[in-house]
């Protein structure tokens, strides 16, 4: 599973917290289907959602879907950035998006120049939105 922690700005100059995660041919499956019986929907919109985006001492630890009957989680816990924990925290909510396996090359961004990958990140997740394969939901969050 590859996940990131990422801050957006919003189209009205506001910051948004969100979580992007892509897993593997095995697992997606089952990651689509949370996601769908939750409330998320293809990308164009960003509907809320029953997830919950848990994250204790700052830690980003698990993304619970269907009402508390599934968990994902990154292995190991991700530390927080403060600018996305302030986001989050001011809007008690967080844009999940969960990508298609292969959005990410193999490497993950590891191949790419270092001043590149955030542009590069940035390309492949607008690239994949624009395509619709993608889902998205506002889930809530969850702040210990």
């Amino acid at each position: 599973m590859l996940w990131a922690l990422v801050v957006r700005e919003t189209d009205d100059g506001g910051l948004e917290a969100e979580i992007v995660v892509e897993v593997d041919d095995g697992h997606w499956g089952g990651l689509a289907t949370d996601a769908w019986e939750s409330g998320f929907l293809a990308a164009g919109g960003a509907p809320v959602s029953t997830g919950t985006v848990q994250v204790r001492g700052g830690r980003f630890v698990r993304l619970v879907l269907i009402g508390g009957r599934e968990a994902w989680e990154p292995a190991p816990t991700m530390e927080a950035p403060e600018a996305w924990l302030s986001a989050a925290a001011e809007a008690g909510s967080v844009l999940v998006t969960v990508v298609a396996p292969g959005t990410w090359p193999p490497s993950g961004l590891a191949d790419v120049a270092p001043d590149r990958r955030a542009q590069e990140f940035a390309d492949r997740l607008d690239a994949a939105r624009a395509s619709g394969s993608v889902l998205q939901g506002m889930a809530d969050l969850d702040l210990e």
